[in-house]
């Protein structure tokens, strides 16, 4: 529309038909629209073409379109040097940030490519299977069912003696006043020097459990390396996902718990229930079926379908130490009422 009004101005002001008004009128949209100062220019190579050939008809689109690509250098808006400078930069800039990005993923990666190269011997104890070793610095490992010990076999010479823990273990480290020894697991890091602990992070679990029993361990969450929580002996650390509990670090979703390890009494025994598995004693105190369920299945290798919403509430206290799965089921029937079909590797409970 204005372009169809510049058009009609500039060839009223050629034909000397234009009145002071819409010469005005022109000035303002050719100041608005700084392309059509070639309006003219294309007013004039049809005007000339009339005054040839008066019988031709003008395409003044045709004629503009060409006029454009003939001035295409004039009328593209070159890129001020400082937007180049700004974009030349901010290229290097990119290829600096991704550059560090790069090392810093291949240290990462090359870090832990080394850590598990240092683990060249691992154990592990499969479920419904329970081992004592002596590694080669000494220490005495018992390796509960369903878990992986990995380490080094010249553990003994490290300045730092590493292992990681997949499942759970009882530890009772040899003394190297120069030599830390140190439990990683996938959640938590334990340092000691000479001490008897436990160490219970099965990945399906929710919660990663130290139970100290002797000298005095240094605990850190792997998410919080910085932060060192230290463990008196009769003492057990809990860190567990999404649960309110004792003490709480911040406003995530992780829960660290300091409790006392409290003795219990069945049949006229004391049991410490957190270790008790080492000497092949399987101790559970107030437990719900639906909490029982991954330890007995552990104990006695086998997979538990619990087939009854009541019966997941069920709560049992009692020892196991020589019963298989059936007889353990039918003194737990003794307790609860619920019925039991079993087959080689499978109980579904109703």
């Amino acid at each position: 529309m204005k372009r169809s009004r510049i058009i009609e101005l500039l060839a009223r002001k050629m034909a000397g038909e234009a009145t002071p008004y819409e010469l005005e009128e022109l000035k303002v949209l050719i100041d608005s629209y700084p392309d059509s100062v070639y309006y003219e220019e294309v007013l004039k190579q049809i005007w000339l073409n009339n005054e040839e050939n008066e019988t031709a008809i003008p395409d003044a689109d045709r004629i503009y379109q060409c006029h454009r690509l003939r001035f295409y250098n004039e009328l593209t808006t070159p890129v001020p040097e400082e937007s180049i400078l700004f974009l030349h930069q901010y290229k290097k800039l990119s290829i600096a940030v991704l550059t560090l990005c790069l090392i810093f993923f291949a240290g990462l990666f090359y870090l832990h490519s080394h850590e598990q190269d240092n683990f060249n011997t691992q154990l592990i104890a499969g479920k419904g299977v329970r081992k004592k070793m002596k590694l080669p610095d000494g220490t005495l490992v018992w390796l509960n069912s369903d878990s992986k010990l990995a380490y080094h076999s010249d553990i003994n010479k490290k300045k730092v003696r590493i292992v990681h823990l997949t499942g759970e273990a009882f530890f009772d480290v040899a003394h190297h006043e120069s030599q830390p020894f140190v439990v990683r697991t996938d959640k938590i890091a334990i340092k000691v020097l000479g001490t008897a602990f436990n160490v219970k992070a099965y990945p399906v679990d929710q919660k990663s459990v130290a139970t100290l029993l002797r000298g005095s361990i240094e605990l850190s969450v792997n998410e919080r390396p910085q932060q060192k929580i230290i463990l008196n002996p009769s003492e057990k650390f809990v860190l567990q996902d999404g649960q309110q509990g004792v003490l709480k670090m911040d406003a995530q979703d992780i829960t660290l718990m300091i409790e006392h390890i409290v003795p219990i009494h069945i049949g006229g025994n004391e049991y410490i229930e957190e270790v008790s598995w080492k000497n092949n004693t399987l101790v559970f105190h107030n437990e719900s079926f639906a909490d029982l369920k991954p330890r007995l299945e552990r104990w006695f290798n086998i997979k538990i379908y619990l087939g009854s919403s009541r019966a997941k509430s069920y709560r049992f206290t009692g020892v196991f130490k020589n019963e298989n799965i059936k007889e353990a089921l039918t003194a737990m029937q003794l307790i609860k009422p619920f019925t039991f079909n079993l087959s080689t590797h499978d109980v579904t409970i109703y």
